[in-house]
């Protein structure tokens, strides 16, 4: 297994694990109260996407021809792309933030850089799949 492959799942199965924390922490509010805080449901569903989206490029990645040392740095933006997402939404909830884009908290930034960093990670995948096909 290449070292690209291990990045991405190890990524994966982090996500995995924080997003259900984020479910367990949902549960104990939802047992208190009706509403949960939008944010912290984001903090709960976008790993739980993330997550099998990084564990599923591990087979693009097998059909990439990139160098082994392109494929580390795509995969290395994925996961950092995600924890970004993660970390941004996370803070939101814990600031109480509204309205992220209005207010331009930290948290905002995170997601903001976790999205570039996500969108060139993908790109150099889908760039890796099809000059290997």
């Amino acid at each position: 297994m290449e070292y690209a492959e291990k990045v991405l799942i190890v990524g994966g199965v982090l996500n995995l694990g924080y997003g259900a924390i984020t479910g367990v922490i949902i549960s104990r509010l939802r047992s208190s109260s009706p509403e949960v805080p939008r944010h912290l449901t984001l903090a709960h569903i976008g790993p739980l996407m993330q997550g099998p989206m990084l564990l599923s490029l591990v087979i693009a990645l097998a059909l990439s021809s990139l160098a082994s040392g392109v494929e580390a740095f795509s995969a290395w933006l994925l996961v950092g792309g995600s924890v970004g997402i993660a970390a941004g939404d996370t803070l939101l909830w814990l600031s109480g933030s509204r309205d992220a884009f209005a207010e331009r908290p930290p948290g905002f930034f995170l997601q903001a850089i976790g999205g570039v960093l996500t969108a060139v990670g993908i790109a150099i995948v889908i760039i890796g799949v099809f000059k290997g096909l």
